[in-house]
C-alpha cells in the first residue's frame, strides 16, 4: 500500500458519518501507517501496543476485521513478520460456517461457542444519543456471552503464549470489547480506550458499504434511514467511555471483571499486566 502526502486529522476522520465516503487516497496514507499494520486481505488490522504505551508493549495484541480474504502474502505476515501465535475468532458458528478461518502454518486459531445466543437487537434502543443505551445493553451481553473466549485470551497472555491476534467480522463490537478489556486491565485511561475503539471508523472504510449492507439484512425492513440504524452503524468514542463507565459501575472496573467474571486470581492479573510490558 503506497503512502501519499496528503494531510489529515485522525480526530476529524473517526467523527466521518458513516453514511461519508473517506476519499481512498486518505485511507490509504491512515491505514499503512501506525497504530495500523498493512497486512494483504485484513481488514481494520492494528497494534494495541502502539495507542496502549507504555503499557502495552508494541507486538504483543493485535485486533482486525475478518481474515477470510487474507492472501498468501499476509499468512507470511502474520506468522513470520508479526510473530502471531493464537488467532482468536470471535464470529458467530453462522459467520464461520460461512467464511471459513484460513489455515495458517505455525498459528493457531481458536473458536469457542458462546455462553449463550446473543441478544436480538432492538434498533429503538439507539435512537438519539449516539446509541448509547443500545450499546451498553450490547456490550454488557458481549461480555457476558464471550467469557470462554475472553479468559483463553488472557490465559494466553498469562502464559506468555506469543502474539496474539482476535477478531470478529469488522473488527468493532467483539473485538472492541476485548480490546477494552485488556487495554483496562493494563491500566490505559478511559479516554485512550475510546479513542482507539473509534480508529475502527477509518479501519473499515475499504469495507464500509458491504458492512452496513450486512447489518441492513439482519432484518428486511431495516435500511440506513430506519430510526436507530444510523447510530447502529457508528463508531463513537463517546459510546465507549459510557461502556467503561457502566463497566466501573457494574463489575467493579476491568480487574473487578477478570476476577468475578472470568475466575482470574490478583496474582494472574499481575502476571498478565507484567507480561503485556515486556
Amino acid at each position: 500500500m503506497a503512502c501519499n502526502a496528503r494531510e489529515y486529522s485522525l480526530s476529524e476522520l473517526v467523527d466521518t458519518d458513516i453514511r461519508t465516503l473517506i476519499p481512498a487516497p486518505i485511507v490509504e496514507q491512515v491505514l499503512c501507517k501506525e497504530p495500523f499494520t498493512a497486512v494483504p486481505g485484513v481488514l481494520n488490522i492494528r497494534d494495541l501496543g502502539i495507542y496502549a504505551s507504555p503499557f502495552i508493549s508494541q507486538g504483543i495484541v493485535y485486533r482486525c476485521g475478518a481474515l477470510s480474504s487474507l492472501t498468501d502474502e499476509g499468512k507470511i505476515i502474520l506468522a513470520k513478520d508479526l510473530g502471531i501465535r493464537l488467532i482468536m475468532d470471535l464470529r458467530s458458528k453462522t459467520e464461520t460456517s460461512r467464511d471459513p478461518e484460513p489455515n495458517i502454518e505455525g498459528v493457531k486459531s481458536l473458536w469457542l461457542p458462546c455462553i449463550q445466543q446473543p441478544l436480538a437487537v432492538d434498533l429503538n434502543d439507539f435512537v438519539g444519543d449516539d446509541g448509547k443505551k443500545g450499546y451498553l445493553k450490547m456490550y454488557d451481553d458481549v461480555l457476558n456471552i464471550y467469557k470462554p473466549s475472553f479468559k483463553a485470551v488472557l490465559e494466553h497472555l498469562r502464559d506468555e503464549g506469543g502474539p496474539v491476534l482476535f477478531h470478529c467480522s469488522a473488527g468493532k463490537d467483539r473485538t472492541g470489547m476485548l480490546a477494552a478489556i485488556i487495554m483496562g486491565l493494563a491500566g490505559c485511561s478511559h479516554n485512550t480506550i475510546a479513542q482507539d475503539y473509534a480508529l475502527s471508523r477509518i479501519g473499515i472504510e475499504p469495507q464500509r458499504k458491504a458492512l452496513i449492507r450486512i447489518l441492513s439484512q439482519w432484518r428486511k425492513d431495516w435500511h440506513i434511514d430506519t430510526p436507530g440504524m444510523l447510530e447502529f452503524s457508528a463508531i463513537k468514542g463517546s459510546v465507549m467511555k459510557a461502556v467503561m463507565k457502566m463497566i466501573e459501575e457494574k463489575y467493579d472496573g476491568m480487574e473487578g471483571y477478570a476476577k468475578h467474571q472470568l475466575g482470574f486470581s490478583n496474582e494472574e492479573i499481575e502476571q498478565i499486566k507484567a507480561n503485556l510490558k515486556r
